[in-house]
């Protein structure tokens, strides 16, 4: 007799992690694979069909449609991502078409929309093309740009049955960009809009950031990569527990006089800065998503995308503060969390997706803001890019992908492996799913040789193929120093 096959609680584990989401970051996707093509990959991959596509609003070159009141702001070369898909709207009505709910995303760290008053500023004053997050015009600006996709979605939408706008994302794991040396981190924004809002809420505190070395040395420490950091750090840690740390990871060096005290002292006025620094977040996401829905009657699930350590230093949130904060319905502003799911702390109250990527979105949104550079005639001209000719430049992106889609977690065996809730969290549903993303190692070689490149200086003429140091040149790229 043929005995039958046995069921594994592993086996279990996969039915149990919950709805999918197909997250396409960029429309670019669509002139390699047609939406019925991404979803039937997504089906393959993790076994269920994505219940909704999340789409985004703007890409790193530009917008995706026109916006009322910001003319003149460039427009990606994916406004029309394919001959059949000639604009956004007609990309939201195929997956509406296909039965799938959408989803926007807004990435804020767009470095083309003009106006110094708008630009990130570190504690030494230098600016960055990127917008200020927590400047309010940033919000009207912000809001416009994701308030417009939203009516796309709800006009299309209105000629199809059951599905519709589910929710709108934004993307926060990139929103306070830092960069330094040594013993000297400069770390922003500190703006007009952010110094008031340290001076309103923390009196005198700045004014010990604007030194070398200053409390930041303590958990950050700047290499000729990038920044080294330490994520693990709880909304209820100690001064003397950060000091511990920074021993631990000889980040003290960087204090070569300091005694305990001082060190001690640095850590009060770091844990300060780190308290502040999130309520300026959560406030200014609430007041861009309340300008996005202004005078709308349905409402739509709030969504933040964040890296998913204890602390992110580029999103300025705890994630176990937004955890806390969940239970705040007056004030919330937020529904839901996407995040890389690690063993570090896991939402207790707060429902969340796990981002079936590491570090989320920050490597993926490198990867595309790269691109657009290439693509931008300012910074092709003025930064390191424009000593690299066009053959290099393609080449830099083919191998950066490669090593961005190394960090993909795309397979089943990387979802029945994410850490186990709480039987509390369990008893909530406070798992809802998982979030896909569209994008596979071949991408990196078809985007590259599409991508349309300007001619840097090295084009003028021949010369022979250096060594690329691509770590530091989008390092400096991304802090507006190249």
């Amino acid at each position: 007799m043929t005995q039958p096959d046995r069921e594994f609680s592993i086996f279990r584990a996969l039915q149990e992690a919950g709805e999918g989401v197909l997250d396409i970051p960029s429309l670019s996707v669509l002139r390699y694979k047609s939406p019925s093509v991404l979803i039937a990959e997504f089906q393959a991959t993790w076994g269920v069909e994505p219940k909704a596509v999340a789409l985004p609003v703007a890409e790193a070159d530009g917008f995706l449609y026109e916006v009322q009141g910001l003319r003149g702001v460039p427009m990606s070369s994916y406004a029309q991502p394919t001959q059949n898909l000639r604009a956004f709207e007609d990309v939201v009505k195929v997956f509406l078409g296909l039965g799938k709910n959408i989803i926007l995303t807004l990435c804020p760290t767009m470095g083309y929309i003009p106006g110094e008053g708008l630009q990130l500023r570190d504690i030494s004053g230098a600016s960055s093309p990127q917008l200020c997050f927590a400047n309010p015009r940033s919000s009207e600006v912000l809001g416009a740009i994701l308030g417009t996709g939203i009516d796309i979605v709800r006009r299309v939408s209105s000629k199809t049955a059951g599905v519709g706008l589910q929710g709108i994302a934004i993307d926060v794991t990139d929103l306070w960009g830092m960069s330094g040396e040594l013993g000297r981190v400069e770390a922003t924004c500190f703006c007009t809009s952010c110094t008031q809002h340290f001076t309103d809420t923390a009196p005198d505190l700045l004014k010990h950031f604007r030194t070398f070395p200053n409390p930041w040395s303590l958990l950050l420490r700047p290499t000729d990569t990038g920044i080294d950091y330490v994520s693990e750090v709880s909304p209820g840690m100690t001064p003397e527990e950060v000091v511990g740390i920074a021993r631990q990871r000889r980040y003290v060096e960087q204090f070569p006089n300091a005694d305990q005290s001082e060190l001690l002292e640095h850590a009060t006025l770091l844990l300060r800065y780190m308290r502040s620094r999130h309520a300026l977040t959560i406030g200014a996401i609430g007041a861009l998503l309340d300008y996005a829905t202004e005078g709308l009657d349905e409402t739509y699930t709030r969504i933040l995308i964040m890296e998913g350590e204890t602390y992110g230093w580029t999103s300025g949130l705890w994630i176990e503060e937004l955890d806390t904060e969940f239970d705040d319905e007056g004030n919330r502003s937020y529904d839901e969390i996407w995040f890389n799911v690690t063993p570090g702390y896991l939402p207790q109250t707060v429902p969340y997706r796990a981002y079936m990527w590491r570090r989320s979105r920050y490597t993926i949104n490198n990867f595309f803001d790269l691109a657009g550079s290439l693509s931008n005639a300012s910074m092709r001209v003025n930064t390191m890019l424009s000593q690299r000719s066009i053959e290099e430049c393609r080449r830099m992106v083919a191998d950066h992908w490669q090593r961005v889609h190394g960090s993909a977690l795309s397979s089943q065996a990387a979802l029945v492996m994410l850490p186990k809730d709480s039987e509390r969290a369990l008893e909530k549903k406070i798992r809802r799913g998982f979030v896909g993303v569209g994008l596979d190692r071949e991408f990196g070689d078809r985007f590259s040789d599409q991508l349309a490149i300007l001619p840097g200086r090295a084009d003028t003429a021949a010369r022979p193929v250096p060594d690329i140091d691509l770590a530091s040149i989008l390092y400096r790229l991304r802090e507006g120093q190249a």
